[in-house]
Formats: C-alpha cells, structure tokens, sequence
C-alpha cells in the first residue's frame, strides 16, 4: 500500500475514532455528565474537522494527541460510573 494510501486510511480511522468517542460523550451526558456549553462536544466537533483536513503526519498525530486525551476523560467518567469503553487504536505513521 502507498504511502498516500495509509495517510488516507489513516485519517479516516481517526475521524471514525473520534465520531465513536462523541457517541459515548453523548451517552455520558445523557446519564448525568456535566459538558458545561458543550465543550467536550465542541472539540470533538474541532478535531473531527481538523483531522479531515490534516495535510501531514504531524498534524494528524496532534489531532490524535488531542482526541486521546478526551478519550481517557470520557472513559475515565464510565468508569467511575460503573460502566466500561472498549480503548480505541489509533493509527500511527509508518515506519521510515
């Protein structure tokens, strides 16, 4: 597969990852999550279209960075409320 081929692959896997991590914010909040003017929503909403729009590596693996972090929040709120979330992989570029 080329190399353009994997960064396409790769930026859809990211924005399928973070629409899930906005489904299960949804039901966070739907169960009692407090998202304070729609914060988590909104930079999930950001970094949908930031990754879409990624050019390079890096930019993707920023908006990676950033979704990771609102994955461990989310499913840090499920586990505290007894419920559990499956981790999510994330794409990683290719080695050199």
């Amino acid at each position: 597969m080329s190399r353009d081929k994997i960064f396409q692959v790769a930026k859809e896997t990211t924005i399928s990852n973070i629409v899930a991590i906005r489904e299960n914010l949804t039901r966070c909040v739907d169960e009692g999550m407090v998202d304070l003017n729609a914060e988590y929503y909104n930079e999930l909403l950001l970094l949908e279209d930031e990754g879409s729009l990624a050019q390079s590596w890096d930019e993707l693996e920023e908006v990676i960075t950033k979704a990771k972090t609102l994955e461990v929040d989310v499913a840090a709120w499920l586990a505290n409320h007894g419920q559990t979330s499956i981790s999510i992989p994330w794409p990683r570029p290719p080695v050199s």
